[in-house]
């Protein structure tokens, strides 16, 4: 088992991080950071997270990019049925993925931002048609689904790796702030990718 400093908490979620400083906020006793190691981890966060704001993910090989855009957009257009506000999400995912296609270098592939890459997931993750015959286009097109599908699971595990990271940051400025030290613990790999086990920061935070 790894040993916790005195001064140091070891977390795993937000509401196990407020009990354990609800227990030791009145001990006197705790070594307190300074303003300077609240600044850095301050400074940290801040970078990070303005970093990951202007990141673009991969999706696929530069070898493919023809092939995994042409899919993207066919999907976009033929297999992805909306609904209530999604409407605007196609159309942004459209403008985006178009602009990426333009700038996109033999040496990068397709990449694209966070945001749209989380859209393209949900997206190919939500397929839609109507009897027979769609099912049945569907099937036949079942290979470069996969494939793609593939792409984006894997860059968006990564992109959501990268933004755990940063909401840890933020977490620990914030109990710098307080007056504590935090440690991260080790997390363990996801298998799968759940669309609903990440946090995410705000857009405003994400542009501070």
């Amino acid at each position: 088992m790894k040993e916790i400093k005195k001064g140091e908490i070891e977390i795993t979620n937000k509401e196990e991080l407020n009990k354990e400083l609800s227990k030791i906020i009145k001990d006197p006793s705790i070594n307190k950071p300074s303003e300077e190691e609240i600044n850095i981890a301050r400074l940290e966060f801040e970078n990070e997270a303005k970093s990951f704001s202007q990141k673009l993910w991969k999706i696929g090989s530069p070898d493919n990019v023809n092939e995994v855009y042409n899919y993207i957009v066919h999907f976009m257009e033929n297999r992805f049925i909306w609904h209530k506000d999604a409407w605007m999400g196609v159309i942004k995912l459209k403008e985006e993925i178009d602009a990426a296609s333009i700038i996109c270098t033999k040496e990068k592939g397709l990449e694209i931002g966070y945001q749209a890459l989380e859209f393209i997931y949900y997206m190919l993750t939500n397929p839609g048609g109507k009897g027979l015959p769609d099912a049945l286009k569907f099937e036949s097109e079942n290979e470069i689904y996969i494939k793609v599908l593939t792409y984006v699971s894997e860059s968006l595990e990564n992109a959501r790796k990268t933004l755990k990271n940063i909401e840890f940051l933020q977490q620990r400025w914030g109990a710098m702030s307080q007056g504590f030290y935090l440690e991260e613990e080790q997390l363990p790999l996801e298998e799968d990718i759940d669309e609903n086990n990440v946090e995410e920061i705000s857009e405003e935070e994400l542009k501070s």
